[in-house]
C-alpha cells in the first residue's frame, strides 16, 4: 500500500515522491506544522533550507 503524501505535497496539491526531501519532516498527520513554517518562510525556502543542512551534516538525498 502507498503511502500518504507528506503534509508539504498534501497542502501543494501535488504528487509526493518516494523522495520527497520534505517527506521526513513534515509527516501526513501533522499538516499544522508546515502550514506554520510554510506561512513564515514558504516552500522554496524551506527546501532551499533543509538541502543546507543536510549537506552540512552529511545525509545524503537516497
Amino acid at each position: 500500500m502507498k503511502s500518504p503524501a507528506c503534509a508539504a505535497c498534501r497542502m501543494q496539491r501535488k504528487k509526493c515522491a518516494e523522495n520527497c526531501p520534505l517527506a521526513p519532516y513534515f509527516p501526513a498527520d501533522d499538516p499544522e506544522k508546515f502550514e506554520r513554517v510554510h506561512r513564515v518562510f514558504g516552500t522554496s525556502n524551506i527546501t532551499k533550507m533543509l538541502k543546507v543542512v543536510s549537506s552540512s551534516r552529511g545525509v545524503s538525498k537516497e
